[in-house]
């Protein structure tokens, strides 16, 4: 701008001023090409997207309690955790379960429980045949001290989906709920 507003302005530098814009035009295309050449090429057909898996912060959880005090889970045996008086609770849906209550107990005489891993079997009964509708593993937080019980609720979930139809029961409800892991903490 500024050799254009001289080759206007000054008639005795016009010949030099309209020489340095060709230069600078010429200047600006090369730096363009040059960086140009360093980009790689679109291609017409891109890639498929690549399905991330979802992040399970509670296994997460569970490795960083590991790494921090690795005899945790090794201080309550899993015969010392049971669950009593399950029941389900009602979803959203007529006629589906949103959530399983159950009653955990802590047999241990001497450590508090901290966290426990599950598996849950939900079965529909019609008559005397029971058909399993929906189970699931799962891990989950609880502070139960020694010779003590807590109540525990856990949801009904379909995996990484949401968009799987809720668990539905015709018949009557039949709940398995089995303890498969333990981390137990020194009572101090």
């Amino acid at each position: 701008m500024i050799l254009v507003a001289l080759a206007f302005l000054f008639p005795k530098t016009r010949a030099f001023s309209l020489s340095a814009i060709g230069v600078a035009i010429v200047a600006i295309v090369v730096i363009v090409v040059v960086a140009k050449r360093g980009e790689p090429v679109a291609l017409v057909a891109t890639a498929p997207a690549v399905e991330q898996k979802p992040v399970d912060f509670e296994r997460f959880h569970i490795e960083n309690l590991d790494k921090a005090d690795p005899e945790a889970k090794n201080r309550i045996r899993v015969a010392e955790i049971r669950f009593d008086q399950m029941r389900a609770v009602a979803g959203v849906e007529r006629g589906s379960i949103g959530t399983i209550v159950a009653r955990l107990y802590n047999d241990s005489a001497t450590y508090t429980l901290t966290d426990y891993g599950y598996y849950l079997l939900v079965q529909d009964c019609i008559k005397a045949v029971c058909t399993t509708v929906f189970d699931q593993h799962g891990l989950a937080a609880a502070s139960v001290p020694p010779n003590q019980a807590r109540d525990v609720e856990i949801a009904i979930r379909a995996g990484s989906t949401r968009d799987l139809p809720p668990i539905k029961i015709l018949g009557t409800v039949k709940i398995l709920l089995t303890t498969v892991a333990t981390r137990g903490a020194s009572i101090n």
